[in-house]
């Protein structure tokens, strides 16, 4: 009995093993029981704070977008503003201008008619809006071309402008036959040059033309000396070949 119930060495050291071991099975069990609690639950923080820092950059770029579309929308009232600002300056234009031909109609019968190839400088300021200024400039003009063929070369007169001329164009006529040509094949150098519509290289090929060819005959065969593609077709009422 006594036998029995003794333990070699041997047979403690395997107990203690055996106990040991069974302890650890028991504490293993007991860890993987909680452990996976707690890794759950860190996973949901971590999915949680994902989640957060997603809807702040959507709040963010929805908010950019929000911004940007908002700059937009200033910026096209803006422009809005502006054109109508220049639509109403524009209208209060037309309609002071109106308001000017209109004034100078019902007065109408107290002008005089000017013919524009006769006038002087003093009938000239008779006309609405035609002070010395625009009546040496209107003279000069004249002098240049040889006389008014058409209403609207006044157009080109120095400064004299569209809104101008519609007021003074029912008080004005106009009379050709005092028209003075340039004789092409006989007037000098500086004469024919004088023509606001005969440019300088225009003339040195007239003039060579007369010297080395003979005389210009016609108004085609001008525009072949000339050789220029925008040449002012009124030009030639004012030659005589």
């Amino acid at each position: 009995m006594n036998n029995f119930l003794t333990f070699t060495k041997g047979e403690r050291v395997a107990i203690i093993i055996l106990a040991a071991v069974i302890f650890l099975l028991i504490a293993a069990n007991f860890f993987m029981a909680n452990y996976p609690s707690k890794v759950n639950k860190n996973l949901h923080d971590l999915d949680s704070i994902m989640a957060l820092h997603e809807a702040a950059v959507d709040e963010l770029n929805a908010r950019y977008v929000a911004e940007q579309l908002e700059r937009e929308a200033r910026i096209q009232k803006a422009k809005e503003e502006n054109e109508k600002k220049k639509y109403q300056k524009l209208k209060k234009a037309e309609i002071k201008n109106k308001d000017k031909i209109a004034e100078n109609v019902v007065s109408k019968k107290e002008i005089e008619i000017v013919n524009i190839n006769t006038a002087d400088t003093i009938s000239f300021m008779k006309l609405p809006e035609i002070g010395p200024f625009f009546a040496r400039n209107i003279v000069a003009y004249r002098e240049k071309l040889g006389g008014f063929i058409d209403k609207k070369q006044l157009l080109e007169v120095y400064r004299l402008d569209s809104s101008i001329f519609e007021i003074i164009m029912p008080y004005i006529n106009i009379d050709s036959v005092s028209i003075r040509k340039i004789r092409i094949n006989y007037d000098d150098f500086k004469t024919i040059l004088r023509h606001p519509y005969i440019e300088y290289e225009d003339v040195k090929k007239i003039v060579n033309y007369r010297e080395t060819k003979g005389m210009i005959t016609n108004w085609e065969q001008y525009k072949k000396v000339v050789t220029r593609d925008d040449i002012e077709e009124r030009l030639r009422l004012y030659l005589e070949f």
